[in-house]
């Protein structure tokens, strides 16, 4: 078959979606003609659509090799390496390909998600803006942009945006859809379900459609409408179940929680971990507690202090104990004999990501602030056996509520709060490993209450930080000034923590208070505990 049969054949092939096939029929061209850039684009953009990434890679750069001034070349690599969370590298490649073409609207597109995937918010808005100035009729830019406006709390330029994108695309499903979410900002919830409720979308958006549930209810709950907002909550939840089709598991995080409850019980002779100091740097504090119970509140309160970093919602943690795995056999009963070297190995791991977030000048208190690291207190007492612990607390009611409420990033473990009964059992069995840590274990221990904080602020901040050792500091009842200039906040409270203090999310539960008989026994138990 003579090459422009193959490339005929090939694009036939692609008309039926039959991207195998099509692959064969070019890399048989490109054996006939090995200079065809066009064809080694073609090839790495398929190869790559089929998750053969190192073929993708190998295609872009030969194509880079006959044209070393292909911007297309360029800009795709950026893209394999971003998904590879190759940031150098993928930074670089974009780089090049914007210089080559600087006027390519995609570049300029993938360069601005490269930005928003590192955080880099201030260069995400900026090429953001210029791909839609390139091409102001992609839709793609302006929800992206929107989700940076709407997550910083930039409310004027959310409202901004929305006014432009209603001028160039009219009133589509989707421009009302950001439409709504932008009313229910401005704490329109009527409008909001007036806009939102008749939204068709196809069945399998499902991120749209949970999130689309998710607003009408806290629209339903904040007018009073408890038992509709709760059948949107379900609706919300069950959408977001059927999105992830099994890949995450309640049971997995179950599992690791409960596997260090059978090891870390009540009756396990009392742990006494080393004092040591291992290095220069000192142990971090650790933000911790059950999803929902008040931790990004006192994590704004804190970061309001001149002498605080906080560093917010990082895998850290996690990924430390996964190192540590390594040292023990995978076996807990091998943590209280961890070598020496090991921790000072474990602990220049940790330091060393934490240096690329904030200053680790011993002059501040450094906060790790991630709910759910309190089922790894034990690995972290024993690492950082100088670390300072704050214990986040809630009424366990309206903790176990709100997770239903959230619409969460999926992930194994809040898979566990798609119905009360799960996240009821999850907050038990959670509760119930910090009680056995505080048995077994020597911990430097503070404990917050949430609804201290709201209804007793200067008592209950004065407290927590003389348990830092710090001075108070009047800008501290100021916090929520500072939220404004944070940036992107990666929390489901993100539109919440920029205002002052408000009670009513305190006792909230009772709204609900029928949806709870089947697990008013679990919970109970904890209100007493607890003392509530």
């Amino acid at each position: 078959m003579n090459f422009d049969n193959l490339i005929n054949q090939a694009n036939q092939a692609l008309a039926n979606n039959d991207i195998p096939k099509a692959i064969d029929f070019f890399k048989e061209a490109l054996n006939i003609n090995e200079t065809s850039n066009e064809i080694c684009i073609k090839l790495g953009i398929l190869t790559l659509k089929i998750g053969d990434i190192k073929s993708s890679i190998e295609y872009f750069n030969k194509s880079i090799k006959l044209d070393p001034n292909s911007p297309q070349a360029f800009s795709n690599l950026g893209l394999i390496y971003l998904q590879l969370k190759n940031k150098d590298l993928s930074l670089k490649n974009f780089l090049k390909s914007l210089e080559l073409n600087p006027d390519n609207f995609n570049t300029n597109y993938n360069l601005a998600n490269y930005f928003f995937f590192y955080n880099d918010f201030e260069n995400a808005e900026k090429y953001y803006l210029i791909s839609i100035n390139l091409n102001p009729k992609n839709f793609l830019p302006y929800n992206n942009l929107f989700q940076i406006y709407d997550r910083s709390n930039h409310l004027k330029k959310l409202d901004q945006l929305i006014l432009k994108i209603i001028n160039i695309f009219g009133n589509n499903k989707y421009v009302k859809f950001l439409q709504g979410l932008a009313e229910f900002r401005k704490k329109n919830y009527q409008k909001t379900i007036e806009i939102l409720k008749d939204l068709e979308f196809d069945s399998n958006d499902f991120q749209r459609n949970s999130l689309k549930a998710n607003i009408i209810a806290k629209c339903y709950d904040y007018i009073g409408l408890y038992s509709e907002a709760f059948k949107q909550f379900s609706l919300s939840n069950e959408t977001i179940y059927k999105s992830h089709d099994k890949k995450f598991s309640k049971n997995n995080y179950k599992h690791l929680v409960n596997k260090r409850l059978n090891y870390f019980s009540n009756d396990f002779s009392k742990f006494d971990f080393d004092k040591t100091s291992y290095d220069k740097f000192n142990d971090p504090v650790f933000l911790i507690g059950f999803p929902r119970s008040g931790t990004t509140l006192l994590d704004t309160i804190l970061r309001t202090h001149k002498s605080i970093n906080v560093m917010e919602e990082k895998p850290f943690v996690e990924e430390l104990v996964n190192d540590l795995n390594k040292h023990i056999d995978q076996d807990l009963k091998n943590l209280s004999k961890l070598k020496k070297n090991s921790i000072i190995e474990l602990r220049k791991i940790y330091f060393k990501k934490l240096n690329d977030l904030v200053n680790l000048d011993n002059k501040f208190v450094i906060i790790d602030k991630l709910p759910l690291n309190i089922i790894y207190v034990a690995e972290l007492n024993k690492i950082f056996p100088k670390a300072k612990f704050i214990l986040c607390l809630r009424n366990p009611y309206d903790v176990v509520l709100s997770c239903f409420m959230q619409s969460f990033v999926p992930n194994d473990a809040m898979s566990n709060f798609y119905n009360l009964k799960d996240a009821s059992e999850l907050y038990d069995s959670v509760m119930k490993l910090w009680t056995n840590y505080e048995n077994i274990l020597t911990l430097n221990k503070h404990v917050v209450k949430y609804e201290d904080v709201v209804n007793n602020f200067d008592v209950t901040i004065k407290s927590l930080l003389n348990f830092l050792n710090l001075e108070w500091s009047d800008e501290l009842r100021e916090f929520y000034i500072t939220a404004e200039k944070r940036g992107i906040i990666n929390t489901p409270s993100y539109n919440q923590i920029n205002m002052p203090l408000y009670n009513k999310s305190i006792s909230r539960w009772k709204n609900y208070s029928d949806k709870f008989s089947d697990v008013s026994f679990i919970l109970d138990k904890w209100i007493k505990i607890f003392q509530y």
